[in-house]
């Protein structure tokens, strides 16, 4: 009667396992997030003018009209070091997967050997002569967790989970290189009409110095008025190490940027000094599009699903494990009898094991995991937060310089015009030379700002592409 039995327990507790299983309350990760966003991007100007509906192009740079900078991001994302390290992570989470989707099949190892052993003569109550035993041995063995609750099942899932959130994180990577390698290059553009602007008053200085020392020399102007036109020009050509510095400084960031030194540069680069355009319709499409458009949302969503998917192998630590052990082979004591009928020898052991108590370390593991799981979800809700507000700064941003240029051009216009009456009411001798000084160092400063506005225009407009997830799609 216990023989037949037997099977009818295991097979009831095999199936109250599966029902306490089935009925074990999931923690769905959708279920928890709390995202309050806006149907729609405000209607004020300061979204109209760079708002428009559909997709952003993928290399959305190219609004740039720049050859150079098409050239520095492609080389970027060949060479990049820290790009180059998110696609090896890429492929550790895919390895990692086909680790954990080995266990599905049995391991298979293969024992081949030889003994001798001595055994003593005084192991009975009279001496005997010592004995030699010796025998050589082979064995085929196979061991295999058979995935009866689904515990490898959970395991896999929760390394592609991981693969998922790779790729996301290697896409973030990729849009942050293309719009730091873009504002870098903004960056040095930006140095280098400010280098030129510099060069250009400093001659335009150097002429008014040299015509106030010659008034000087004749009597029609002062000692002071020379003064004043020396210390304008010597400022003016102070400023020029710097701004050397600043180019030099943009050309090794981009340097480091697309993984080389600055000998290895595009040699286009040594002559490009235009400005890229700073007016573009952007297509900003809706707020709930960067759920799926900004890589760093989509890698915090798919970390709330590995989370998940971890919180379940943590619970399945609390299930038995079926596992069936096997081996068959042969032993002889002469090499020659290996093969004999008689050598043959096998096991076959098929093993249920159950952890009753480890101290509460499967309760304290599954907690972690849901802590875990539910800091993801304050991650992912946090990231979506923060990337409607880097697209609302963006786009105040970018639309508050425009309006900043065109009043700043103006000023640039009017400036130009103090100058060229000062300096000749100045050699008339109707006002004084600290009105010319006045006005040139007026010129100069708001044509520095005109260029530093450009350059500012044209970085919000990429921190704008880039808030708005460059054009990304999620494809993998």
């Amino acid at each position: 009667m216990k023989t037949k039995s037997s099977p009818c327990i295991i097979r009831i507790i095999l199936l109250g396992l599966l029902l306490l299983w089935a009925l074990c309350p999931r923690v769905w990760a959708a279920d928890r997030l709390d995202v309050h966003i806006p149907a729609e991007w405000p209607s004020d100007t300061c979204f109209n003018p760079a708002s428009r509906p559909g997709n952003i192009d993928s290399e959305w740079w190219r609004v740039f009209n720049a050859p150079v900078l098409d050239t520095l991001i492609a080389a970027g994302e060949a060479g990049n070091y820290n790009l180059a390290m998110a696609a090896r992570r890429i492929a550790i989470a895919r390895s990692n997967t086909r680790i954990a989707q080995s266990a599905y099949y049995p391991s298979l190892s293969l024992q081949v050997g030889w003994s001798k052993e001595r055994l003593s003569g005084f192991t009975d109550k009279t001496a005997v002569p010592p004995s030699d035993l010796s025998s050589f041995s082979g064995a085929v063995s196979m061991s295999w967790e058979i995935d009866v609750f689904g515990k490898i099942t959970r395991q896999a899932k929760e390394a592609k989970a991981q693969v998922r959130v790779s790729a996301a994180e290697h896409a973030g990577v990729l849009l942050s290189l293309e719009a730091e390698i873009a504002s870098t290059y903004v960056n040095l553009m930006v140095a280098r009409n400010q280098l030129r602007v510099a060069k250009e008053h400093s001659e335009s200085q150097r002429r008014i110095l040299g015509i106030t020392e010659t008034r000087h020399e004749t009597g029609l102007a002062s000692k002071l008025d020379v003064a004043q036109a020396s210390t304008l020009y010597y400022s003016t050509i102070a400023s020029i190490p710097l701004l050397e510095a600043s180019i030099e400084a943009s050309k090794n960031a981009l340097a480091v940027l697309i993984g080389t030194t600055v000998e290895h540069l595009p040699a286009a680069l040594d002559t490009a000094t235009a400005l890229p355009p700073y007016s573009s319709i952007v297509a900003m499409g809706a707020p709930l599009d960067l759920l799926k458009r900004r890589p760093d949302v989509v890698q915090a969503e798919r970390s709330v699903e590995a989370a998940a998917a971890s919180l379940g192998v943590s619970r399945d630590a609390y299930l038995p494990t079926l596992s069936l052990n096997a081996s068959i082979g042969t032993q002889a004591h002469r090499i020659g009898d290996l093969f004999r009928n008689n050598s043959l020898t096998y096991t076959l052991a098929p093993t249920i094991s159950w952890t009753i108590f480890d101290g509460l370390s499967r309760r304290y593991s599954t907690e972690a995991a849901r802590e875990r799981m539910a800091m993801e979800i304050d991650n992912y809700n946090m990231t979506v937060l923060t990337a409607v507000e880097e697209v609302r700064n963006a786009a105040h941003n970018h639309a508050a310089t425009l309006q900043y240029i065109s009043r700043i051009e103006t000023v640039v216009k009017n400036s130009a015009e103090e100058v060229k009456l000062s300096v000749d009411l100045y050699t008339e001798g109707l006002t004084p030379f600290s009105n010319v000084v006045d006005a040139m160092l007026n010129y100069l400063t708001y044509q520095n700002t005109l260029v530093s506005a450009h350059g500012r225009a044209v970085n919000s407009l990429i921190d704008l592409y880039k808030a708005l997830g460059g054009g990304w799609t999620g494809n993998e």
